[in-house]
């Protein structure tokens, strides 16, 4: 039987995982309104009303009776269609009708008129009109520059030109305190360049003001992972879990990679299952669990069916060559070799 020291090799191929962060913001709503005939609708305007922010904006219907609303911010909405002054139609006023926009993404909501109420609906029923309280001159050049710096900021976001997103965004911030996805992409920019304290505090703003948005309370976990504030980010991991699971898997890959660097590999084991188990097609959750095997000279065989099943998910990925050494050095040191 051939013996081998392998702390100092897996210490030498264990790689802390590049955490992928999702951009919070910005998306699009689109839809097609037909009228009592069916036929594409014409000129009515289509009000919906952000039910977090209470914000409200409207639009006319194409020729086509097409309508697109853009730079949305991320939250739940209310749609009415309106037509020579009455509301006709809602969508997203009742249960299992929700209208949820996500940032960089585009919802699209029909209108058909046929399957509308005889009556018109209540005017209780629709969104004020936009600008209805009177905004001044003044309220409208910052809500202009907001918007702007917040648009630049995604832009700068997306470029990977996070000292600019962060200028902008920052700016966005001081024309409007009430966005929480002003808060939530400043976030991401803070984190990107390591500055986790930061990241941290607007990250906790953009939840005092939208408590239930899964994706900053993701990021939030892995920049409280970071900084080794283990129990608050499982907390804030499980949140995202209850809000959105598909999300949570990459939670709980960060803080098992963060707990086997510290020499907790145990506790990562189970949070790298916790992973897998959320997103069984996530390769890197089998390479790091193989990693945090080889802790104890006990759980070294269990490695190599998570090592092989990462190299089946991603032959050609950045660990492979990593998980083929350890596979080796797994069969190299049990008994019988």
């Amino acid at each position: 039987m051939t013996r081998i020291s392998i702390g100092g090799f897996v210490a030498a191929v264990f790689l802390i995982p590049v955490i992928a962060f999702a951009q919070v913001g910005q998306g699009t709503l689109t839809g097609k309104v037909l009228d009592r005939d069916g036929k594409p609708l014409q000129g009515a305007v289509v009000r919906i009303q952000n039910l977090g922010n209470k914000e409200v904006d409207e639009i006319k219907t194409n020729k086509s009776g097409s309508y697109s609303f853009v730079g949305l911010y991320q939250g739940r909405f209310k749609a009415v269609v309106i037509v020579d002054g009455h509301a006709l139609m809602a969508r997203g006023d009742t249960t299992g009708d929700d209208i949820f926009v996500t940032g960089g993404q585009e919802t699209t909501i029909n209108f058909d008129l046929r399957k509308a109420p005889a009556a018109p609906i209540p005017a209780s029923a629709a969104p004020p009109p936009p600008n209805s309280k009177g905004k001044t001159d003044a309220e409208k050049k910052a809500d202009a520059e907001m918007r702007g710096a917040f648009a630049a900021g995604l832009a700068a976001l997306k470029a990977n030109n996070y000292d600019e997103a962060i200028k902008q965004l920052k700016l966005a911030a001081e024309k409007d305190q009430s966005q929480p996805a002003i808060f939530g992409n400043l976030g991401l920019a803070y984190l990107r360049t390591k500055k986790y304290d930061d990241a941290i505090e607007v990250l906790r703003k953009s939840l005092e003001l939208k408590p239930d948005d899964a994706g900053v309370h993701l990021s939030l976990s892995q920049a409280l992972a970071v900084t080794g504030k283990i129990d608050e980010a499982m907390q804030e991991a499980e949140e995202c879990a209850k809000l959105d699971p598909a999300q949570a898997a990459q939670g709980y890959y960060t803080l098992g990679a963060a707990l086997t660097d510290r020499g907790k590999a145990k506790e990562g084991v189970e949070l790298f299952k916790k992973s897998i188990e959320i997103d069984p097609k996530y390769g890197p959750s089998y390479y790091q669990l193989g990693v945090a095997y080889f802790s104890s000279a006990d759980t070294i065989p269990q490695a190599v069916p998570a090592l092989e099943k990462y190299l089946q998910l991603e032959p050609n990925g950045q660990y492979a060559q990593s998980a083929k050494q350890l596979i080796d050095a797994a069969k190299a040191s049990s008994p019988g070799k």
